[in-house]
């Protein structure tokens, strides 16, 4: 039988501290994937852009806004996130059976993922902020958006269901099994932890200038997680495999985040100019 580690607070801390830093990294990855494909897009208009640490700037008067260039330069970020978060969900099922923290940050690069997606149909659907403005200039009917924002819905509960199994899976990284006296340390170090330090760190790296998505992005993430808890919590116990595993630190993920964080944060605090003429 594999020697199981007694739970204690150190090992609480350890798991929460590589779930915070991966769910920090993830997000960071999704806002600047986002923030980088809307100025590359502006440059296929010949739109001239600059940027700081969370914020494109585009000099071009509102008369001269078309609607292909809405329409391409803001939905192409999230579709792009999208197909990232299926990316990155597949990546993690090819990590299933082993041991690698790494896939951690595949289940937050997913969550983030998909809830910047579907909430961007939601949400921005119906305040005309992100992927809202696309809809906006379409001159959709309310029935139309209402149905755009049932999409967003059911894709944010269908994320909650996808997501279910890996969560309880990713268990394996640190015990050979899970059980109802384990999934309590667990989901809390693992999730909830993560959840809560992960949004002030991520919300805290935007200060002074907390925009639309970082300030409310929290909610629609939160809801699915406490789903996925009340799917969890009678769960069956899950037997992985007999090899001996104990939590640890991954500083390789820390020090990466850590660096991420700092070094984007004072390279873009001043404003960047960005053109590339086609």
């Amino acid at each position: 039988m594999p020697k199981e580690a007694r739970l204690t607070r150190k090992h609480f801390w350890m798991i929460a501290v590589n779930s915070t830093s991966a769910y920090v990294l993830a997000f960071l990855f999704v806002f600047y994937l986002n923030h980088f494909a809307n100025m590359f897009t502006s440059s296929m208009f010949n739109i001239t852009v600059s940027f700081d640490w969370d914020y494109v700037y585009y000099h071009i008067e509102p008369y001269e806004w078309t609607f292909d260039a809405v329409k391409t330069i803001f939905s192409v970020g999230p579709v792009l996130i999208f197909i990232v978060g299926l990316i990155s969900l597949i990546a993690f099922f090819s990590l299933l059976e082993e041991q690698a923290i790494i896939k951690i940050f595949f289940i937050w690069l997913t969550f983030h993922s998909f809830n910047f997606f579907f909430g961007n149909l939601l949400i921005g659907n119906i305040f005309k902020q992100g992927i809202g403005h696309v809809f906006n200039w379409m001159f959709l009917t309310d029935t139309q958006k209402l149905i755009v924002a049932m999409i967003g819905f059911f894709g944010l509960l269908g994320t909650a269901f996808v997501m279910t199994g890996p969560v309880i899976t990713s268990a394996n990284s640190y015990f050979s099994k899970m059980d109802d006296d384990k999934f309590p340390f667990f989901f809390t170090a693992q999730i909830i932890v993560p959840f809560v330090l992960g949004t002030i760190i991520s919300v805290g790296y935007f200060i002074p200038r907390i925009l639309f998505q970082e300030r409310y992005s929290w909610i629609s993430l939160g809801v699915i997680l406490w789903i996925i808890y009340m799917r969890l919590r009678n769960h069956d116990p899950i037997y992985f495999d007999e090899d001996d595993r104990f939590p640890h630190y991954s500083w390789v993920l820390i020090i990466i985040t850590v660096v991420v964080y700092a070094g984007f944060r004072i390279l873009f605090n001043t404003e960047h100019l960005f053109f590339m003429s086609r």
